[in-house]
């Protein structure tokens, strides 16, 4: 990973680091390291040239409220001084604004102790695929959905609501929706 010269201008030297349980953070980040050039590594398979980034972009699932992996991510690299760009995916409601609130303060907690730039985050649908589900997440899903179903539409709450939308909702992940983030890198 080299920096190189486009005109007049000095191009940075990019990662996509990417956490996926099932896919969807995947398949985004997969996406624009496509439409970018980018390279794109897992979680997992982080190459020792990280060091040489100049700005990271890290594609997140949403589990249990914080971005899947990022807590280690930002720890294991916290002497880092690249720009960070967050993404995350998950299968709450990516535009209601307390959803989104959380997802920064959870990615900024995690950055208090480090050298990065955080320069955006990103919030996007993920995809329920109730069938790829492990056995324990898929108790917890149904029982969720199956409690907000007991109940009227106008007692739901907001999170409520998602997970009977996520649960009912078979279509795929709106790739489209990644031009915003396109537009920024």
């Amino acid at each position: 990973m080299e920096a190189y010269e486009e005109g007049s201008r000095k191009m940075m030297n990019k990662m996509i680091i990417y956490s996926s349980q099932y896919g969807t953070s995947k398949q985004y980040a997969t996406e624009l390291s496509q439409k970018k050039a980018i390279p794109m590594y897992s979680v997992e398979s982080i190459p020792e040239s990280i060091v040489e980034a100049d700005e990271i972009i890290y594609v997140g699932s949403i589990y249990m409220g914080k971005v899947l992996g990022f807590d280690k991510f930002s720890k294991k690299y916290k002497t880092l001084s690249s720009k960070l760009i967050v993404i995350s995916a998950g299968m709450y409601d990516p535009t209601r604004k307390d959803n989104t609130d959380n997802i920064e303060l959870t990615v900024k907690e995690n950055l208090q102790k480090t050298n990065f730039l955080l320069k955006d985050i990103f919030c996007l649908k993920g995809k329920l695929d109730t069938q790829q589900l492990r056995l324990k997440h898929k108790i917890l899903v149904n029982a969720l959905y199956k409690s907000a179903k007991r109940k009227k539409e106008s007692d739901l709450n907001d999170n409520e609501r998602d997970i009977v939308r996520a649960y009912e909702d078979d279509s795929q992940i709106d790739l489209n929706k990644l031009d915003g983030v396109l537009d920024r890198l």
